[in-house]
């Protein structure tokens, strides 16, 4: 068997050849220079106040409901006949339950 071609060797020289094309990048670009006003906020040209902002996670409710979904779907394509029928049934409520519950709290606010 050849060395080069086990997956642990192959990681190890790949990992190496990335490490020395980091360095090498970092060592051809400008140098690193503190800007007094690097940390201020801004935005658009205008000075923008900054502070912490309210985020809102209805897309986030929205794009797992997506995802919940359509692994559904896949179950339903996929799933085993015959004996093993019960399965995709479990499956399919475990998915069906997990929807339900995102609709039913996915618009109430985390405390």
């Amino acid at each position: 068997m050849n060395p080069l071609l086990v997956p642990l060797t192959t990681f190890g020289i790949s990992l190496l050849v990335v490490m020395f094309i980091y360095w090498f990048a970092g060592k051809l670009s400008a140098p690193k220079k503190e800007a007094k006003y690097k940390l201020k906020s801004y935005a658009c040209g205008e000075d923008y106040p900054g502070g912490k902002m309210q985020q809102s996670y209805s897309l986030f409710h929205v794009a797992f409901l997506f995802t919940i979904l359509h692994v559904g779907v896949l179950i339903a394509a996929t799933a085993p006949s015959g004996d093993m029928a019960w399965l995709g049934v479990v499956m399919a409520s475990v998915v069906a339950v997990t929807a339900a519950v995102l609709l039913l709290r996915g618009g109430e606010e985390d405390a």
